[in-house]
């Protein structure tokens, strides 16, 4: 009865607020999910956001809610102020009406140099047991001719430099709270404080100059910490061997205050042939290539809005796409069929094949319809007709341009296991 309660009053509220908010922009979607076996609600999802322009500033309030009621409340303020490009980012966790963190943005640009200014509050401890400290980041970044420049000086906070350098500064920003595969990331954590405390003693410095030449680019790179010196970077990417099925990625010279290495990094490349998508890895060490390995393949053929999927993962303990490089790893299918780079994107550990069907094209008075049903098969389990695990179907509608409704089950070897209704309406 509890959850039934909950069920409505999200319903109730999020009608209230869409009604009232009607002049403004925003969206509302619900979701809930239902044991079939059990005949109980499992899941609940209410994301209710609402937008508020004015001269040139918008403010967005987000509430999220689950089963248990509210989740999470954050609010996201931005527009210019004279030469000013300005933003604040506060999040709450409602379901503890605890403060989480707040992240004050500032950017403007002079003599063709951006520079920008990021503070912030933060509970680095529990919901339960608080604990508030503060940091600073300065930085900017320019274009003088071929030569690129970023930078950032840090005062008790994370290096986001590198984020920055290589998706840009509003990609930082918008990534401080997000979704990913269905999970919301509250705060993600790329935006950080170190540690407790109001003194934002100085954590560290970061330097990038890039240069492009005719067959490769230059980047270096130069660190401190508190301490002194950390590191300096050299590195040739983007080089061309002249091979089309080798790439050479690039080559590192990291110079630490005790240490030197060198880093060679290499990749294969074979095209599509025939919609089947191989995916190979290196096998070596160092400057040496032994071999390569088929770790998975893919197979995606569309005809007109239909489209047949199937895929076959051959290496489930997860994979490095390059040789020598460790940073990017291949976890495994996610559930639309395509390759997981984060580990909350991954299916069911050991559904390794699938075959799918996905249909998409025009609904009622200007909507559009989805439909897809996925096969998933677990190679290591043979209790089931030919390998077989579960299959999940998905199908949603949409009622206009600003409505859509959408269903979903899953089925599993000991019957229905699930399914999900939901609705999206967005004014």
């Amino acid at each position: 009865m509890k959850r039934v309660l909950v069920v409505g009053i999200l319903i109730v509220v999020a009608g209230a607020l869409a009604a009232v908010a009607a002049p403004l922009s925003g969206s509302w979607s619900f979701a809930v999910q239902s044991n079939v076996q059990t005949f109980s609600i499992t899941a609940i999802e209410s994301v209710l956001q609402v937008d508020y322009s004015v001269s040139g500033w918008t403010v967005s309030s987000t509430v999220i809610a689950d089963l248990d009621g509210l989740d999470n409340v954050f609010f996201d303020t931005k527009g210019v102020l004279g030469g000013f490009a300005l933003r604040s980012i506060t999040d709450f966790d409602a379901e503890e009406a605890q403060f989480q963190a707040w992240v004050a943005s500032g950017v403007t640009a002079i003599a063709g140099v951006n520079l920008y200014a990021l503070f912030m509050l933060d509970n680095v401890g529990s919901v339960q047991t608080p604990s508030m400290g503060s940091g600073l980041t300065l930085g900017g970044w320019a274009q003088m001719g071929d030569l690129s420049i970023w930078g950032q000086t840090r005062f008790n906070m994370n290096v986001t430099s590198g984020y920055i350098y290589k998706y840009g500064y509003n990609w930082l920003l918008d990534h401080f709270i997000f979704k990913v595969c269905d999970t919301w990331q509250k705060p993600s954590g790329y935006i950080d404080v170190q540690t407790a405390g109001c003194t934002a003693s100085w954590s560290g410095a970061d330097v990038y100059l890039e240069m492009p030449f005719s067959c490769f680019d230059l980047l270096t790179q130069l660190s401190l910490s508190c301490t002194g010196f950390d590191h300096v970077l050299f590195e040739i990417n983007d080089i061309d061997l002249g091979l089309t099925w080798l790439n050479l990625k690039w080559v590192d010279v990291l110079f630490t205050t005790t240490s030197k290495s060198v880093n060679t990094v290499f990749d294969i490349t074979v095209g599509d042939t025939a919609c089947i998508t191989p995916y190979l890895a290196l096998e070596g060490a160092g400057t040496e290539i032994t071999g390569f390995s088929l770790k998975a393949l893919k197979l995606s053929y569309t005809w007109d809005n239909v489209t047949f999927k199937a895929g076959d993962l051959f290496d489930e303990d997860g994979w490095y796409p390059y040789l020598n490089y460790v940073t990017t790893r291949y976890y495994g299918w996610t559930w639309d069929g395509e390759l997981a780079t984060l580990p909350v994107c991954a299916v069911t550990e050991g559904y390794d094949e699938y075959f799918a069907l996905e249909i998409a094209g025009d609904s009622c008075c200007g909507g559009s319809y989805a439909f897809s049903t996925f096969a998933w098969f677990d190679t290591g389990n043979s209790t089931g007709l030919f390998d077989w695990s579960e299959t999940r179907v998905k199908l949603s509608v949409g009622i206009g341009s600003n409505t859509t409704v959408s269903f979903g089950m899953s089925a599993k070897q000991t019957g229905m296991n699930w399914f999900r209704l939901g609705t999206e309406v967005v004014w």
